[in-house]
């Protein structure tokens, strides 16, 4: 399944250490075996992230969400992608 992660944040944060973050973070779940991400879009003026993650384990990928968010100070919304577009 695939599922979109929308993630802000208030504290100013450069681009390439968001960009580095992001990089970090998913070479860290898909070495755990959590996900794989496929894409991801930054608006960085309008302090927004998107990504988007293949993933068979969307209740572990929600986990590694949380602590990631706990050490990065951003917040972070997942949704699973299939439930937006029903067929």
């Amino acid at each position: 399944m695939y599922v979109m992660g929308t993630n802000r944040w208030e504290v100013d944060k450069t681009k390439d250490m968001l960009v580095k973050q992001a990089l970090d973070f998913a070479e860290e779940v898909k070495t755990k075996g959590i996900a794989e991400l496929r894409d991801f879009y930054l608006e960085h003026d309008q302090k927004l992230l998107w990504c988007t993650w293949e993933t068979d384990n969307p209740k572990g990928l929600e986990e590694a969400f949380d602590v990631m968010n706990k050490q990065s100070g951003l917040m972070s919304e997942l949704a699973v992608v299939e439930d937006m577009y029903p067929e």
